[in-house]
């Protein structure tokens, strides 16, 4: 299975964490992260970027501290530049501070983000893919966020001199040859009095405690070290407390900043996290601590409410209070909460404190909710009604899941790996950049399965990780572990599991052109499913037997195969199969020119495809059956007499 996509693609934008395919003539804006509320500001800083982006340069470095607004300037200037780059926009979070985006897999976004659907396997090969596609495209500006080193950034830049790239980070990653740097400072003590104010404003029109008392917001300012992301939290405890005055917010500021030990560059923010921390109630400190044991970069209202052991609705109103108070904010989609990196270190560093018995308890409520979430969504993928939540939340949560694999192994629960890994299935790493996640995953199952003595878990990891190396074209690989797979299915007298993963030593003979391999091994798949009467398997080694003499030529074999493999999924209620495989019927009649049977078949997979609740398959197929039949209506009209 892959997704399609026909037409041009404009306006392309690879946003935050996920990728994000924008067509159908949207423009670069419409992908981009919004601006910032509250935005103030950065007139000079604007202007800089803006000249820079107009200029020679082709790689802007936007180097400042944390929490100083970097990524806020650099989308605002994204915003206003859009006009000028006809090509697009790329947005990408390279996570450099907390779990650094590596270069291939930066490649593979970006790639799948530019339209492409197969994205070559190795990083020299995506490079090349890459450029190529640049080399192409209109001027196209390339924001890369939050780089760590050089090395993040160094594969990501475009060809050519009609592109730029503008790229945040805390370093000024000076062996970065040629590129300009501009430093973002703190914000001047004007604009973070007016900020402070919009903010406030923003939530109540009438605040007037900024406007009546200017010389106390100058100092609070001054107390946040003027960096926005003080500022932010500040404001909001000003917001959450509307009788709170000024001054008594500065005397709680200046009593928090004596308390600070670290390095001078991090008092302004420890004191706002200080302050913040302190004025949230027990329970959502408790839950700010817990989130920080999350593994993945996000965290959703059941995730947290499995963390703190509460309820739904109890958990969605602290995540609620830590949002208001700035400590997390919204993920994607909605629903979901994330940390900024620093909140995320000030979180685990106060979750120290808790006792190891609290923590491990916390972690073992995450780990059987993944679990038991995870196998839920797997029984609701068959199901018409739910298979379309089901398909989101593990698109979702997938690195997560992997997350959670690794934590679960590295603690020794290992039947909560397998779990896991199974209830996820592969499909989900199909895409080769999603491809060594699965390897990962997998290869943790095996091992869990090894530890365990689980020998039937053992196989079912083997074919796993063989299918998973089969989509990255791991040919030596995916053959290994299928036939490993094949004699300890055979030794357990496994006949479903040896059959599959003889069928799946086929298909991988099938797809690097060894016919006579394929149709040994498929002989054999049908020969188990025969002999034990495993009718899915037999339904579905014919239709692969149906694909494979199609290929070499043979449509008669071909249709042979199909048709027994429509009857067989039929009769068990495989619709989508049986859906498949008329369609196939179909295409295989057209080229013989039987427009009748071309008709019939078409309407058999229609019908198929609506009782299995494929409906996008099934108005698809009814397109074809239409022209089919206007097709047929044209050849049989009269001719006029002149």
């Amino acid at each position: 299975m892959h997704n399609e996509v026909s037409g041009e693609v404009h306006g392309t934008v690879v946003q935050a964490r996920d990728v994000y395919l924008q067509s159908g003539g949207l423009t670069a804006l419409d992908g981009l992260p919004p601006v910032a509320a509250g935005f103030t500001g950065r007139s000079a800083d604007l202007t800089a970027l803006a000249d820079v982006l107009t200029g020679p340069h082709a790689v802007v470095v936007s180097t400042g501290l944390a929490g100083v607004g970097k990524t806020t300037l650099a989308v605002k200037a994204a915003h206003d530049a859009a006009a000028r780059f006809p090509g697009g926009v790329l947005f990408l979070d390279l996570q450099g501070y907390s779990t650094p985006v590596e270069p291939p897999t930066a490649l593979a976004a970006l790639l799948s983000a530019l339209g492409v659907l197969r994205v070559p396997e190795t990083q020299q090969e995506r490079e090349v893919l890459y450029r190529s596609r640049l080399a192409k495209r209109q001027p196209t500006l390339l924001v890369l966020d939050n780089a760590s080193s050089s090395a993040q950034v160094r594969p990501l830049l475009p060809p050519g001199e009609q592109h730029r790239v503008l790229v945040t980070s805390r370093h000024m990653l000076g062996d970065l040859q040629g590129a300009r740097r501009l430093a973002v400072d703190v914000l001047p003590a004007h604009d973070s009095v007016a900020m402070l104010e919009n903010w406030l404003r923003a939530s109540d029109p009438a605040d007037e405690r900024v406007a009546s008392a200017p010389e106390t917001a100058h100092e609070i300012a001054e107390l946040c070290g003027h960096l926005p992301l003080a500022l932010g939290i500040v404001a909001a405890l000003l917001s959450d407390d509307p009788g709170l005055p000024l001054r008594d917010l500065a005397e709680l500021l200046r009593e928090a900043r004596l308390a600070e030990l670290s390095s001078p560059e991090n008092v302004a923010v420890r004191a706002a996290f200080d302050l913040s921390h302190d004025r949230l109630d027990p329970a959502e400190q408790r839950l700010f601590r817990l989130l920080s044991l999350n593994p993945g970069r996000q965290v959703s209202i059941e995730a947290a409410a499995a963390l703190a052991g509460r309820p739904l609705r109890e958990t969605r109103k602290l995540l609620a209070g830590l949002r208001r108070a700035h400590m997390i904010e919204n993920g994607e989609p909605h629903g979901w909460f994330r940390f900024h990196d620093l909140l995320r270190l000030y979180a685990a560093e106060h979750c120290e404190a808790d006792d190891d018995e609290v923590r491990q308890a916390a972690l073992t409520r995450l780990i059987d909710y993944f679990a038991e979430a995870a196998e839920r969504a797997e029984q609701q993928r068959p199901d018409v009604e739910t298979r379309q939540r089901a398909r989101l939340w593990l698109r979702t949560e997938r690195p997560t899941l992997v997350a959670v694999i690794e934590l679960a192994h590295r603690l020794g629960q290992y039947d909560q790996v397998l779990r896991l890994a199974f209830a996820m299935g592969t499909y989900q790493f199909y895409r080769r950049r999603n491809g060594a996640e699965g390897i990962a995953a997998y290869e943790l199952a095996l091992d869990a399965a090894v530890r365990l003595g689980d020998r039937e878990g053992e196989a079912k990891a083997l074919r796993g990780l063989g299918r998973i190396h089969r989509e990255m074209n791991h040919y030596t690989a995916a053959r290994e572990r299928f036939d490993a797979a094949i004699l300890l299915s055979r030794e357990l007298g496994d006949h479903n599991g040896e059959g599959r993963a003889l069928h799946n030593l086929g298909s991988l003979a099938r797809r690097h052109k060894n016919f006579r391999s394929a149709w040994k091994q498929y002989s054999r798949a049908l020969t188990v499913y025969r002999a034990h009467g495993e009718r899915v398997g037999e339904a579905q080694i014919r239709y692969s037997m149906g694909v494979l003499a199609d290929a070499e030529g043979e449509r008669e074999l071909a249709a042979a195969h199909f048709q027994a493999c429509a009857e067989i999924s039929a009769e068990i209620g495989r619709h989508d199969l049986t859906g498949r495989a008329h369609r196939k019927l179909a295409l295989i009649a057209l080229d013989a020119g039987r427009k009748e049977e071309v008709q019939r078949h078409l309407e058999s997979a229609r019908s198929a495809y609506l009782e299995g609740g494929h409906h996008r398959k099934a108005e698809h197929v009814w397109r074809l059956f239409r022209k089919a039949n206007r097709s047929r209506r044209s050849r049989d009209r009269p001719s006029g007499v002149g």
